[in-house]
């Protein structure tokens, strides 16, 4: 190859270079509701801040305060899925638990039978679609304090990873993004500069 030719494949690759880094800047750039324009979240009142906050459309967040993957029956949890399949969306982020400790009495094994009869409903109706499951968040000590089945939050998630990977669907670890002065007043519910951090962190795990 003579030096023409080197000089036109190095030309080409650097075009090629300069057209990846220019996807990779718009992509970048874009909004979290860009990000997330085809993706739902279901999940209990910690997911309500999401919108609540401003942080995403409420078009994209499907949540309810006590809303609980135990009581596959009950009408909250019903009407989550069912619009998740109505839906249809490329992603699907699943953010239940909290109010899961209590009423399952601390049984984590409860918890995850539960969970998994969700995960393999959703499964089955939107095979295309990717699914997600964040943790638990951890509950302030202040609130441990007063309601102690709250310290279970650590083996819940324990068992709920493990069920992610044997439904093979991925799970969000969000615990590190916790820091104490996120908490609101209970200890269990967050501030608003904790769901920046959340979008970020499941934008990142899901690639958007």
């Amino acid at each position: 190859m003579d030096r023409t030719d080197v000089g036109k494949v190095n030309k080409k690759i650097q075009k090629l270079e300069e057209e990846e880094r220019v996807k990779e800047e718009a992509a970048d750039n874009r909004s979290v509701s860009e990000k997330f324009a085809d993706c739902l979240i279901l999940g209990d009142s910690i997911t309500q801040g999401l919108y609540e906050y401003g942080v995403l459309d409420e078009a994209n967040v499907q949540a309810d305060r006590g809303t609980e993957v135990s009581e596959v029956s009950s009408k909250k949890i019903v009407e989550h899925i069912k619009k998740a399949k109505e839906m249809k969306p490329e992603v699907l982020f699943l953010a239940y638990g909290m109010n899961d400790i209590e009423a399952q009495n601390g049984n984590a094994s409860g918890f995850v039978k539960a969970y998994k009869n969700v995960i393999e409903d959703l499964k089955e109706s939107l095979p295309d679609t990717k699914i997600y499951v964040n943790c638990i968040l951890p509950a302030a000590q202040s609130a441990i304090e007063t309601r102690p089945l709250f310290a279970n939050v650590p083996k819940f998630n324990q068992k709920l990873k493990k069920l992610c990977k044997k439904e093979k669907v991925t799970f969000i670890d969000n615990t590190d993004l916790v820091k104490q002065e996120y908490y609101a007043d209970d200890g269990i519910h967050m501030s608003p500069s904790y769901y920046t951090k959340w979008v970020d962190h499941m934008a990142e795990a899901a690639g958007l």
